[in-house]
């Protein structure tokens, strides 16, 4: 009985997790994303199910979350470069929004407060971790941003995210201000 007690809220935050991982997956699973100019790099909305759902599931989702999102790559020598960058930011989303916003930031503030998390995630985790995980190998580097070195390429990306970052960002805010206060609450 102990153990039933214990594994459920587990089970309850994998089973939130899941449909926003695998919804993650199937936007690029089923190719809804646009191919960057000059790069085999992809934008695509994924990133609106991993922000939102590693922020509510906290840690264990986010691990979830994250695989399920960088499982799949259109470039299938990147899957762990994605899967990595995805499992990172996930996790700082759901440490960033429970202890440095949801905790400690006033309601008239989280909408903005919100917004710097999803700019960290993008901009510090998610595309410095694309860019320098994959020059890690430097075939992968190479077919992924033909002609450029690593500092290039992420200045170049840091131009071509900017769309991605803002429809997430105002997409995410928006779903965040239609929800009550109990369901933006943590999982965790």
């Amino acid at each position: 009985m102990h153990l039933m007690k214990n594994t459920l809220p587990v089970l309850k935050t994998l089973a939130v997790a899941l449909p926003f991982g695998l919804t993650a997956f199937l936007c690029v699973f089923g190719s809804l994303t646009l191919q960057t100019p000059g790069t085999e790099m992809i934008l695509d909305p994924r990133e609106i199910f991993v922000v939102l759902g590693a922020a509510l599931t906290g840690p264990l989702g986010a691990l979830l979350i994250g695989t399920l999102a960088g499982i799949y790559d259109p470039v299938p020598d990147v899957y762990p470069v994605t899967i990595a960058m995805h499992v990172a930011g996930a996790l700082w989303m759901a440490f960033a929004y429970k202890k440095l916003v949801f905790e400690n930031i006033t309601s008239w503030l989280l909408f903005p407060a919100w917004s710097g998390l999803v700019a960290v995630y993008y901009f510090v985790i998610l595309l410095p971790v694309m860019v320098f995980g994959s020059s890690l190998s430097p075939e992968l580097f190479a077919h992924l941003f033909p002609d450029n070195t690593p500092p290039q390429a992420l200045l170049a990306f840091y131009g071509l995210a900017w769309p991605e970052f803002i429809l997430t960002s105002v997409t995410t805010t928006a779903i965040l201000a239609l929800l009550p206060k109990r369901l933006r609450k943590p999982r965790w």
